[in-house]
């Protein structure tokens, strides 16, 4: 059998997530590829990527790859795959393949992987990693809890020695497309504002702070779910320029010393962002039942104490290892004062313990931290016994990867 580790093997790395797609390949620092994962589809051609999934076409519908943290769409996940190779100039046969998984992954999703790497991709090697466990080596870390808020979930999960511990697997349907949403509705109700995405705008003018937008339309007719995935795109930006997580609860109607943030929308609508946009958004992380519209709010935990969960289901001697050592993943962890407030938060919930958070230093590898951790481990000399090789899946079927892959 073929080894496959070191300088000997350029792998490739995928880490496909709810809203983003990152690809590149192993021992590199960041991503090459990193776009979309949600893509567009008029009758059975796929569009994928940044700017092909964002081009108006009539009838084209908005399909997302996950539900729950899991594949839900196999053919969209297959089209992620293929752009990424595509985005890469690699030819899948010729790369040996890591992809991440859920840490609540299931035998079937690993197996389904496994023949759509082998048999669609023609991959020459497979190996399918816990995104916790990826997200820890790209913080450096063996041992460790992770706390990952994406787009659609959060989890926090434990990591010991390089392997994720199943029973603190502690995952929820609560991430950054829910605070967008939250937003939107609150622009909507309280500023009778709703975004008008760019392909849909022929010509603006400026107007004054909170007055109604002054534009001509191109007249294009969208569907729903491509609508709904322009103005989430947009919240990206609005989320990212204005809002912040206060250091303590945002209670409602609370008013703030920190002076309203302005913003513009690319339709010329302006406002200038005080309390009501600003931090009850972000503050759903926490506080869950500030949520508007969700009919299971009151199984939904605050991040913090999610992370508590995770921890009190591990061994009493690991508890204080794994609140010395937190790592924050996932692009919704970068709201200026989120891990000021989260750990504030734990020390109140932990009185007496040692808390310490690590995340990487820039923005990008925070967003890409599971990737880049993929990255290290499929570059590492040892890793090579570790991988699936075409001829071991052929003999033993898709029962090899739950054998190797841990």
């Amino acid at each position: 059998m073929p080894t496959y580790g070191g300088d000997e093997v350029n792998a490739v790395v995928l880490d496909v997530g709810s809203t983003w797609t990152r690809a590149g390949f192993a021992g590199e620092d960041l991503p090459r590829g990193y776009f979309p994962s949600h893509v567009g589809r008029v009758a059975d051609t796929y569009h994928v990527g940044d700017t092909e999934s964002s081009i108006w076409r009539a009838d084209m519908e908005t399909l997302g790859v996950m539900e729950d943290g899991v594949v839900k769409d196999w053919d969209v996940l297959e089209r992620l795959w293929e752009h990424s190779m595509k985005h890469l100039h690699a030819t899948a046969s010729e790369h040996p393949l890591l992809v991440s998984e859920a840490a609540w992954s299931s035998s079937e999703q690993r197996g389904r992987s496994a023949e759509l790497a082998f048999e669609k991709l023609g991959s020459p090697a497979f190996y399918t990693c816990k995104a916790p466990v990826m997200a820890a080596f790209g913080t450096g870390k063996h041992t460790a809890l992770v706390l990952d808020v994406g787009g659609e979930n959060s989890s926090a999960s434990a990591v010991f020695e390089g392997f994720n511990l199943a029973k603190s697997v502690c995952h929820q349907q609560l991430g950054g497309e829910h605070v967008s949403r939250q937003l939107l509705d609150r622009l909507k109700t309280d500023y009778s504002y709703e975004p008008t995405p760019l392909f849909d705008i022929k010509h603006k003018a400026a107007v004054e702070i909170r007055k109604p937008p002054s534009i001509t339309r191109q007249g294009r007719q969208a569907t729903g779910s491509f609508m709904c995935e322009m103005r989430l795109r947009l919240m990206l930006e609005f989320k990212e320029a204005v809002c912040e997580v206060l250091d303590r609860p945002l209670r409602p109607g609370q008013t703030t010393s920190k002076p309203p943030k302005p913003f513009e929308f690319p339709d010329g609508f302006n406002i200038a962002a005080g309390p009501d946009l600003r931090y009850s958004g972000p503050e759903l992380l926490f506080n869950p039942s500030q949520l508007d519209r969700s009919p299971d709010q009151d199984k939904l935990a605050g991040v913090h104490e999610l992370v508590v969960k995770s921890i009190m289901a591990c061994d009493i001697d690991l508890r204080p290892h794994l609140l010395n050592s937190i790592v924050l993943a996932g692009g919704s962890t970068l709201f200026p004062g989120f891990a000021d407030r989260l750990s504030l938060a734990l020390q109140e919930m932990c009185p007496g313990s040692r808390v310490k958070l690590h995340s990487p230093s820039s923005d990008m590898e925070r967003k890409t931290s599971a990737w880049l951790g993929g990255s290290i481990l499929a570059s590492l000399g040892t890793f090579h016994q570790l991988w699936i090789s075409k001829a071991e899946y052929e003999e033993h079927g898709a029962a090899i990867v739950d054998k190797k892959c841990h």
